[in-house]
């Protein structure tokens, strides 16, 4: 229902009005707020409904083609790198993508007749090369979205040769699109994403003063550019380093608003890291491939961190602790697979959060921390450990720490998760990962065990009473799969986690 002014008189209709309409009558930025919410399709699908939507889908300052890619190359090669197409794909491929070309320069000049500021310009895109005339079409999307003062560019490439991350082969670099120059002078631009391109040219006269957010993933960049765009970017927040090339050494200072900086996968012949950024609060060094050669990590003029996580990165003890001592503000700190690790010493009262994951060489754990809150725990357990942490915990013990490092469960080895337990009745959550299966379920039936007959203190296995299994949980499709005979059936399951329940 509805109220009408008529004749100076207040009367009610029943007409209904369409929420369509009234929705509508919106501010033209309120709408497109509520477009932004939407996926790129559920946004274009709009454009039918009246001549008005037609016009804000057309003025919608959100140029987004990641689904666009795919609904013109077709599901079949939209997630496909192009050195895996077959002969019947490498021909059909091209037809495909000139019409995706064909549509995204269409749009891109559409748009930019309406002279509207560009919120922000996603593409991916897969060449069978990264020649003319795709060259220049990409500088010229690149140079449009700048010219329309683009906030956010969001650019993926990838080329025919290109399969998976490049891991350091240098020679691919040759096959990477070079970025214009024109992408330094984007004033305008706050974040900037880029995927599988060079970034290699003599970076002079950078302008990116409004960007926060900098992302470079599969990108071949040199040591001079690097330092020139994590130095002249005066308002750079977040900086990510993701499979990068090109360099021998990160050195980042002058980055005067600088809070977090996360590097995934280090190159392989990389020989040094050295951050002078005070405003630094969250560092992230994670290694997909553990790294056997310890690499010089120098963050002694980052005395406001909070936030460690390393991943894969080979330290000795002595350049861990080091390494730590340098940061008095410490709140979380996250060690992963560093496989040189020995023995880990932290003391500190601010520390809130620590977690120890898969470090197989790891036998010594000294922690004081009376204020931690969370306390994590997934190795094999400690020879040796003292551990201050009034928070609950949670451990895994694992038989196999990292793929291919694997140790068979000795007497002295639950002895030591008896010890580690025992220490503390903090733990909340406890769980014991042991590769094998059939051997493993063997050894807990075994009522006549004589592993440690000639010891005063025997193993767990003399005080367990009965073993059932709570289920079975493959890994792939992870729906618990019942087993009325443990024995036979185990030999058949898939790899997964299977549950048992000691008394």
């Amino acid at each position: 229902m509805r109220w009408v002014l008529s004749n100076d008189r207040i009367t009610d209709t029943e007409e209904t009005i369409d929420p369509m309409d009234r929705l509508s009558e919106l501010p033209h930025f309120i709408i497109h707020q509520i477009m932004s919410h939407l996926s790129a399709k559920e946004v274009a699908r709009t454009s039918i409904l009246s001549k008005t939507w037609n016009l804000l889908h057309s003025s919608y300052p959100i140029l987004d083609f990641h689904d666009s890619y795919t609904y013109f190359v077709g599901k079949d090669l939209a997630t496909k790198f192009p050195a895996r197409f077959t002969l019947d794909q490498t021909s059909i491929f091209p037809q495909r993508i000139h019409k995706f070309i064909e549509f995204v320069d269409a749009s891109l000049v559409r748009f930019c007749q309406l002279n509207i500021a560009m919120q922000k310009f996603r593409l991916l895109i897969r060449l069978l090369d990264v020649e003319a005339p795709s060259s220049l079409l990409l500088d010229k999307w690149i140079g449009l979205a700048i010219e329309n003062n683009v906030k956010e560019l969001d650019f993926t490439f990838h080329c025919r040769r290109d399969i998976g991350p490049l891991l350091y082969t240098l020679p691919r670099s040759t096959l990477l699109y070079t970025l214009p120059r024109s992408i330094f002078t984007a004033k305008s631009v706050t974040t900037l994403n880029i995927f599988g391109c060079k970034l290699v040219q003599l970076c002079d006269g950078i302008r990116l003063h409004s960007l926060k957010s900098l992302t470079l993933n599969e990108v071949c960049i040199n040591e001079e550019c690097l330092q020139k765009l994590t130095a002249q970017c005066p308002l750079l927040e977040d900086l990510v380093l993701s499979h990068c090339l090109g360099f021998r050494h990160i050195y980042i200072f002058n980055a005067c608003k600088l809070k977090i900086i996360n590097i995934r996968q280090l190159p392989k012949d990389l020989e040094s890291i050295k951050i002078v950024v005070p405003s630094l609060q969250q560092f992230i060094l994670e290694c997909v491939f553990i790294r056997q050669v310890p690499t010089v990590i120098d963050m002694v003029e980052c005395p406001n961190l909070k936030v460690l996580k390393v991943s894969g990165v080979a330290f000795t003890d002595q350049g861990f602790h080091r390494l730590i001592s340098k940061f008095p503000l410490l709140e979380s700190l996250y060690v992963c697979q560093c496989y040189l690790l020995e023995q880990i010493t932290i003391s500190s009262n601010l520390l809130k959060n620590l977690g120890i994951n898969a470090c197989p060489r790891l036998e010594n754990i000294d922690v004081d921390t009376p204020n931690l809150l969370s306390f994590s725990f997934y190795n094999h357990p400690p020879t040796i450990s003292s551990i201050n942490a009034p928070c609950p915990w949670k451990v895994d013990f694992r038989s196999e720490v990292c793929v291919g490092i694997k140790v068979d469960p000795d007497t002295q080895w639950y002895l030591n998760v008896k010890e580690f337990v025992g220490a503390s009745n903090q733990i909340e959550d406890l769980t014991f990962t042991v590769s094998g299966n059939t051997w493993l379920y063997e050894q807990l039936m075994n009522r006549d065990t004589n592993c440690c007959n000639s010891h005063d203190i025997k193993c767990w296995r003399h005080y367990l009473k009965d073993v059932k299994i709570r289920s079975f949980v493959p890994y792939k499709d992870e729906k618990p799969i019942h087993i009325d005979n443990p024995l036979e059936a185990l030999p058949e399951l898939p790899i997964g986690i299977l549950w048992f329940h000691l008394d």
